[in-house]
């Protein structure tokens, strides 16, 4: 699997926990500049409308890893989000069909994976499933077929069965999980039914709610969408420059799959992944390793585990 050594730069955000809620710091402010103190300033609010083609125009999704480096704000941000009193044992995921899917995460949450050369990550397993809480094998609240970035804003997509009267689907699900991370991937729908701005400004929105729940968002790339080669890009050119902009781990998914057959997706269907003939999706063997989620359930575990470390190296 190819991985490029490009750290992610953005505005520099600074995240702190403040006296009423999250704070961000702008990339001119005092980190930028070696200061140890950071000038606060308030969490940036997404505005329908504001997205500008040309911020994205330079943005080529190749020279971006797979795996982030957690950068200082990141870590803050997760730091508040524990002092916030989120659960550093939970995680949620957010997102469509390819989220929403007995294939992704799920196995890693049940007997019979198998990690193979990446025994490594064994830990992050165990970090992540608390008691009756299993991160990986919860069907999430906040992740549904025909979803897409604003219909998890929305209450009426919400599951009374779980949720409360006026709770969206994202609030609902982190009232039941309080998770320290949330892994959120969006883009497979949205490429149907949105156009740029709206995407910009829903996925803003998504991440803002995130933070100000006191969890530190995973941003993902999402897989090429082979009806819609061009759109796709651009949208995944709006996922990079929103992690950009609010300074949160991003995992390069569209890299991670891009040299597999047909690019990871499901020529069938679209809006699935390929998944392994033999064993399961956490069954991490080179011939399982051709396949679309099996390399995505590898790429989370590994973004997870870099959260871990890096917070960890802090304490």
């Amino acid at each position: 699997m190819r991985q490029k050594t490009v750290f992610l730069t953005g505005l520099g955000l600074t995240i702190l926990l403040a006296t009423l809620g999250l704070v961000m710091m702008s990339g001119s402010g005092a980190l930028a500049q070696g200061d140890p103190t950071p000038t606060l300033a308030p969490l940036a609010e997404p505005v329908l409308g504001d997205f500008d083609p040309a911020s994205i125009a330079d943005i080529d999704l190749a020279d971006y890893p797979v795996v982030p480096e957690i950068s200082d704000q990141a870590k803050l941000l997760y730091q508040a989000a524990i002092d916030q009193g989120s659960n550093p044992h939970t995680f949620v995921k957010i997102g469509d069909c390819m989220t929403d899917n007995e294939f992704f995460m799920i196995p890693l949450g049940e007997e019979g994976y198998d990690l193979g050369e990446y025994s490594d990550l064994e830990p992050v397993i165990e970090q992540f499933i608390d008691g009756d809480l299993n991160s990986f094998s919860r069907k999430s609240q906040a992740a549904a077929g025909g979803f897409n970035s604003a219909s998890i804003l929305d209450s009426m997509w919400a599951n009374p069965e779980f949720c409360e009267a006026g709770e969206n689907p994202l609030t609902c699900e982190f009232r039941h999980m309080e998770p320290s991370v949330a892994l959120i991937m969006f883009g497979t729908n949205d490429v149907y039914y949105l156009d740029e701005k709206q995407f910009d400004f829903f996925l803003r929105s998504i991440i803002v709610e995130t933070i100000r729940h006191g969890a530190l968002p995973v941003l993902s790339t999402f897989p090429n969408r082979p009806e819609f080669p061009e759109k796709a890009v651009l949208f995944n050119q709006i996922v990079v420059k929103a992690a950009l902009d609010y300074d949160i781990p991003l995992i390069n998914l569209w890299l991670a799959l891009e040299d597999l057959p047909n690019q990871g997706v499901d020529p069938e269907d679209t809006t699935h992944l390929t998944e392994p003939e033999e064993g399961n999706a956490a069954t991490f063997t080179e011939t399982n390793l051709e396949t679309g989620f099996v390399v995505r359930n590898l790429v989370t575990l590994q973004a997870l585990d870099a959260v871990l470390k890096a917070v960890s190296a802090e304490e």
